[in-house]
């Protein structure tokens, strides 16, 4: 499994990306307020979701 591979990525998938990092970093570093407490297990599920699409396109099969 090579790591650092170059890749051209859609923007969808960028998006995707961005969108999962934004979604960590409110859970993280919002952990203490009170609505984030609420929806913590939402908001990680979607971040988890988006970060196995990222992944999988970046990992995935390189003759597509």
């Amino acid at each position: 499994m090579r790591l650092f591979i170059t890749k051209i990525w859609s923007w969808v998938d960028i998006w995707v990306l961005k969108w999962c990092a934004f979604l960590f970093g409110i859970i993280v570093g919002a952990y203490r307020a009170d609505m984030v407490k609420q929806y913590v297990w939402v908001l990680l599920a979607i971040a988890v979701a988006l970060a196995i699409r990222a992944s999988l396109k970046y990992f995935g099969d390189e003759s597509k």
